[in-house]
C-alpha cells in the first residue's frame, strides 16, 4: 500500500497588466518593513511586488473586488494591513547648504528591507544625473525628487514623490484611477517637513486605504509598525 500526500496548491489572485499575467502568492507577507520583505517571505518562484505591481493589487483590492479580490483575509488590503512599498526615502533639510539637493527627497529601492538602516548619501550636486518624467532626476537606480516636484498635501498623477516610489507615471496614474473609482478623493501625503530638520533623514513609505474616502501615501514612517503588508508576485 502506497500512501502519498498531494501538495497543497498555493492560494493566488490573478490579473493582467498591459496585457501581461500577473499572479500574486496570498495572502501578502505581513509585519514591519524588515520582516515584510526578509528573504523567507520570497523563497524559489516568489519575487517581491514592484511599482505597477503594487498599484495593480491596490486596484485589485479596491475597486474589482470579485472572486479572491473580495477576500480580505486572503488579500489583507485595506482593512486589515496597510500596503508597504520596498523604497527608502532620504529627506534631505532645507538648507542652502546641500545647495541642488535643498528640501529633495532621494528615493532608494530597497528589495531587502534594510529600512531605515539603509545606509544612503546625498549627493553634492546633480551633475550627470538625467531628468526623467514628472521632472525628476535618476542615476545608478537612485531617484532624487526637487522640493518643489515632491512637497504638496495631496499626491496626484504627477506628484514627483509618487512617480518615484512607485517606478513612473503610468503607475501613479492607475493608483490615482484607483483612488477616484473607489470614492478615495481625498489623498493625503504624510511627510516629513525639510524645513524642521537639520540633518538628512530616513523613511520608509506606504499606502493606507482604510479610511473611508482616503487613500494615504505615507512618506513619514519608521517602519516598525506590525500592521503593514507587501505583495509577493510569483515568477
Amino acid at each position: 500500500m502506497r500512501i502519498t500526500f498531494p501538495e497543497r496548491e498555493q492560494d493566488t489572485a490573478e490579473l493582467s497588466i498591459d496585457g501581461t499575467r500577473t499572479v500574486y502568492l496570498l495572502p501578502p507577507a505581513t509585519g514591519t518593513h524588515s520582516e515584510c520583505f526578509a528573504d523567507s517571505n520570497y523563497l524559489k518562484g516568489v519575487r517581491r511586488a514592484t511599482g505597477k505591481e503594487i498599484a495593480a493589487y491596490a486596484y485589485g483590492a479596491l475597486v474589482y473586488r470579485k472572486n479572491k479580490w473580495e477576500n480580505q483575509d486572503m488579500i489583507r488590503f485595506p482593512s486589515i494591513n496597510y500596503l508597504r512599498i520596498p523604497k527608502v526615502l532620504t529627506i534631505v533639510p532645507k538648507d542652502k547648504k546641500f545647495g541642488d539637493l535643498e528640501g529633495a527627497l532621494i528615493v532608494d529601492e530597497d528589495l531587502n528591507g534594510e529600512g531605515i538602516a539603509m545606509k544612503t548619501e546625498v549627493p553634492a550636486d546633480l551633475n550627470g544625473w538625467k531628468a526623467s518624467e514628472g521632472e525628476i532626476f535618476e542615476r545608478d537606480g537612485r531617484i532624487v525628487v526637487p522640493y518643489e516636484k515632491w512637497y504638496e498635501e495631496q499626491w496626484n498623477g504627477n506628484n514627483g514623490a509618487a512617480i518615484a516610489i512607485f517606478d513612473g507615471q503610468d503607475s501613479v496614474a492607475s493608483l490615482d484611477k484607483t483612488a477616484k473609482d473607489s470614492k478615495r478623493n481625498y489623498k493625503p501625503l504624510w511627510k516629513v517637513d525639510p524645513t524642521k530638520i537639520k540633518d538628512p533623514e530616513r523613511r520608509v513609505p506606504f499606502v493606507d486605504g482604510y479610511y473611508v474616502g482616503r487613500l494615504i501615501l505615507y512618506c513619514d514612517d519608521n517602519g516598525d509598525g506590525w500592521f503593514g503588508c507587501a505583495a509577493r508576485v510569483l515568477e
